[in-house]
C-alpha cells in the first residue's frame, strides 16, 4: 500500500500532449476531406473505396470496441471484484472465428451496403426497418455512454467542467467524422491505438512499480480475496463469475463482431474475404492486450489504496474516476504523462463514437432515406450522410448528459442496455442464416418478445438494483486514511442497494424490495438470444413453417460445411436447404457486380467492343 496525496489538475506539457492529440484526430479529417474532395460517391465515403488495408482496418475495428470502456471501466471492475475479471480479455477469439466462418463470407457474397439489408433478402423490408432502427437506438445509448466516461475522467484532474468535457469530446468526433469519411475514422483509430496503449501501459508500470512490484500486487489481491480468477461457480445470480462473463460477453461481443454495422462497413471495406478475415484477425490481438493492461491496472490500484479507498477518503466521487485520479497521484512530477493517459481514455472514445457515428448515418441512409428516394445522385446521398453526422453527434450529446444521471458502474449500465438489444438481434441474423424453417412472422415476433423480455430485465435491474450478496462486493478499507470521511461503503448501484460495514464485512439490510429477476448483468443478452431462438422457430412452426427445399441457398449457411466430411453429415447440417449451383453463384456475383456500378458506365462499357466490355466491367466491378 502506498500512502496517496490529492494531486489535481494539468500541467502545461499535459495540456500539449491532450491538444495535440485532439488536433491529430481533426487533421485526419481534413486531410481525408481535401483529398477525396473529387470523390463525391457513397462507396468512397462510407466504405473507403472497398480497398481498403487490412492491418489499419484490424487496427480501427479493435479500438472501436476497446473505447474508454476499456481502459477506465475494466479497472474499476478488477479494483472492485477481483481478477476474475481477466476473462474479458479472451472474450473476443470466439466471436471473431464466427465472423471468419460464417459472416464474412455472407456479406462478402451479397456485397451489402448494411447488415439490416440481408433481412430484407430473408424475410422483408418491415423485419430490416425495425432492427436498423433498433440498433440505431441501441448505439446511441452506447456511444452516450462512452462520452461520459472520459469526460468524467477528465473532470477528476483538471478544472474543467463535466458538461464542458462531453461537448468537446461529441464535437471533435462529430467534426472528423462528418468531414472525412470512413477513411478518416480507420486511420484516425490506427493512430490512436499507438496513444491508447502508449498511456494504458505507461500506468499500469507505473503502478506496479511504486507499490513494490508484482509480487506485492499479488500479496494485496490475496489478502482482498481478490485472487478469484478460478471461480466457476453456476449461479446465474451471481453477478461475476467465469460462466456470466464467458456466456454472456461472448454472446455480446458475437453481435458486435458479426452483425453490428460499424463492423460489416469495416468487413465490406476490405476487398476480399480474406483481406477482410485478416482485419478481424488482426483486431484480436489488441483487444486481448488492452483488457489485459486494464485488468492488470486495476489490480495494481487495489495494492495502491489497500488501506485507504479514495472514494471513502473522499478524493473522488466514484468508482469511475479512479484511474484517472490515480494517474494524477502517480504522475505527479512527470510532466505530460497525466496528459497522455487522459489522451488515451479520450482515444478510445473517439474510434468508438467516430465509427458508430460513421456506421449509422449509413444506416439512416440506406435502410430509410434511399428506399424512398433511389433517385437520389451520389453526391446527394454523400451530402445527406454527412448531415446525418452532424445531427447524431448532437443526439450523442444529449444521450451523455442524460448518462450522467444513472447510478452503477459504467461497465454494468452499458453491459445491461447494450445486451437487452444485441442477443436478440443476433439471434434474428441466427435464425436467418441457420434455421431455413423461421418465417417472417416468427423471426418478427421472436425479435419483439426477446427484446422486451430483455429489455425488463435490463431496465429493472437498474432501476430497483439487485440485493448486495449477490454483487459479492469485496471488501475495502480506509485504516490509514488521513481524512477517511464516510466509514461506510455505499453499494455500486447507491444507497439503496445496501450498506457495506467495513468494520464487520457483512451488508446492512434496508427494507427495500429488489427486482425479482436478478440474474447477472452478463446474460441480458444471452437471455434475450434464447427467447428469440425459441419464440422464433416456435411462431414459424406455428404458423407454418418455411420450406428448407424452397429457400434460397444465398442466404442461409450450413454451421457445419467441411469438404472433407461425409457427404451425409453435410447434407444433414443443409437441413433439405439445396446446393448453391456453380452456374448459378457465378451469375449471381456477376449481377452483383454489376449492378453497384454507375449506370452510365455500365451503358458504356456495354456499347464498346466484346473484349473492351468485359475489361471495364470487371475494372469497375
Amino acid at each position: 500500500m502506498v500512502e496517496s496525496t490529492l494531486v489535481s489538475g494539468f500541467t502545461d506539457a499535459d495540456h500539449v500532449v491532450f491538444i495535440g492529440m485532439l488536433v491529430l484526430a481533426a487533421f485526419v479529417g481534413i486531410y481525408y476531406a481535401i483529398k477525396d474532395r473529387n470523390k463525391r460517391d457513397i462507396d468512397t465515403y462510407n466504405y473507403g473505396g472497398r480497398n481498403v488495408s487490412p492491418v489499419p482496418l484490424g487496427l480501427s475495428k479493435a479500438v472501436t470496441y476497446i473505447s474508454a470502456i476499456t481502459l477506465i471501466g475494466f479497472p474499476t471492475e478488477s479494483y472492485l471484484y477481483g481478477l476474475v475479471a481477466i476473462w474479458f480479455a479472451f472474450g473476443c477469439i470466439i466471436p471473431n472465428i464466427v465472423a471468419c466462418l460464417y459472416y464474412i463470407p455472407l456479406i462478402h457474397k451479397l456485397r451489402l451496403y448494411t447488415m439490416f439489408e440481408y433481412l430484407e433478402y430473408r424475410f422483408d423490408e418491415r423485419i430490416r426497418k425495425l432492427a436498423s432502427f433498433l440498433s440505431i437506438v441501441k448505439m446511441t445509448f452506447y456511444m452516450g455512454i462512452a462520452v461520459y466516461l472520459p469526460a468524467l475522467a477528465l473532470n477528476a484532474v483538471t478544472p474543467m467542467g463535466l458538461q464542458t468535457t462531453i461537448l468537446l469530446t461529441s464535437g471533435i468526433c462529430t467534426f472528423y467524422t462528418a468531414l472525412g469519411g470512413m477513411k478518416a475514422v480507420i486511420w484516425t483509430d490506427a493512430l490512436q491505438t499507438f496513444i491508447m496503449f502508449s498511456g494504458g501501459l505507461a500506468a499500469m508500470i507505473k503502478i506496479v512499480i511504486m507499490v513494490g512490484g508484482t509480487n506485492a500486487v499479488l500479496e494485496s489481491l490475496e489478502k482482498g480475496g481478490r485472487l478469484n480468477m478460478w471461480d466457476f461457480n453456476l449461479d446465474p445470480t451471481l453477478q461475476r463469475t467465469f460462466w456470466t462473463i464467458f456466456i454472456g460477453y461472448n454472446i455480446n461481443l458475437s453481435h458486435a463482431m458479426c452483425v453490428r454495422q460499424a463492423t460489416g462497413q469495416r468487413y465490406l471495406s476490405c476487398k476480399s474475404i480474406n483481406h477482410a478475415r485478416m482485419a478481424a484477425i488482426i483486431s484480436v490481438f489488441p483487444t486481448m492486450l488492452f483488457t489485459l493492461v486494464a485488468v492488470f491496472s486495476g489490480c495494481a490500484a487495489y495494492a495502491y489504496y489497500e488501506t485507504c479507498d479514495p472514494l471513502q477518503s473522499g478524493k473522488i466521487t466514484k468508482y469511475d474516476q479512479l484511474m484517472p485520479h490515480l494517474v494524477s497521484e502517480v504522475f505527479h512530477s512527470t510532466p505530460g504523462m497525466t496528459g497522455l493517459f487522459v489522451s488515451a481514455a479520450f482515444s478510445g472514445t473517439l474510434s468508438t463514437v467516430s465509427s458508430g457515428i460513421n456506421s449509422l448515418g449509413s444506416l439512416i441512409l440506406e435502410d430509410f432515406i434511399v428506399p424512398s428516394k433511389r433517385s437520389l445522385s451520389e453526391a446527394s446521398r454523400v451530402a445527406i450522410s454527412k448531415t446525418i453526422a452532424v445531427g447524431l453527434g448532437c443526439l450523442v450529446l444529449a444521450m451523455a448528459f442524460l448518462t450522467e444521471t444513472m447510478s452503477g458502474t459504467i461497465v454494468s449500465i452499458g453491459t445491461s442496455l447494450d445486451g437487452s438489444a444485441s442477443g436478440p438481434l443476433l439471434a434474428l441474423f441466427t435464425l436467418g442464416i441457420f434455421f431455413p424453417w423461421t418465417n417472417t412472422i416468427g423471426a418478427l415476433v421472436g425479435l419483439v418478445v426477446g427484446m422486451a423480455m430483455a429489455g425488463w430485465i435490463s431496465v429493472s435491474a437498474i432501476v430497483y438494483g439487485i440485493p448486495p450478496e449477490m454483487k459479492r462486493l469485496l471488501p475495502i478499507s480506509t485504516n490509514n486514511c488521513t481524512n477517511p470521511g464516510n466509514q461506510t461503503w455505499l453499494g455500486i448501484s447507491s444507497l439503496k442497494n445496501g450498506v457495506w460495514n467495513l468494520t464487520t464485512s457483512t451488508p446492512i439490510q434496508e427494507e427495500q424490495s429488489y427486482t425479482w429477476f436478478p440474474v447477472s448483468f452478463m446474460y441480458h443478452s444471452a437471455i434475450g438470444f434464447a427467447i428469440t431462438i425459441i419464440v422464433g422457430l416456435l411462431v414459424s412452426f406455428a404458423t407454418g413453417a418455411n420450406d428448407p427445399a424452397k429457400s434460397d441457398p444465398k442466404y442461409f449457411l450450413p454451421v457445419v460445411d467441411n469438404p472433407m466430411l461425409p457427404k451425409k453429415i453435410i447434407k444433414f447440417f443443409r437441413f433439405g436447404v439445396p446446393e448453391v449451383k456453380k452456374e448459378t453463384r457465378s451469375e449471381s456475383d456477376e449481377m452483383i457486380k454489376l449492378c453497384r456500378v454507375k449506370n452510365e458506365e455500365v451503358d458504356d462499357s456495354i456499347t464498346s467492343s466484346n473484349s473492351t466490355s468485359e475489361d471495364n466491367v470487371k475494372e469497375y466491378a
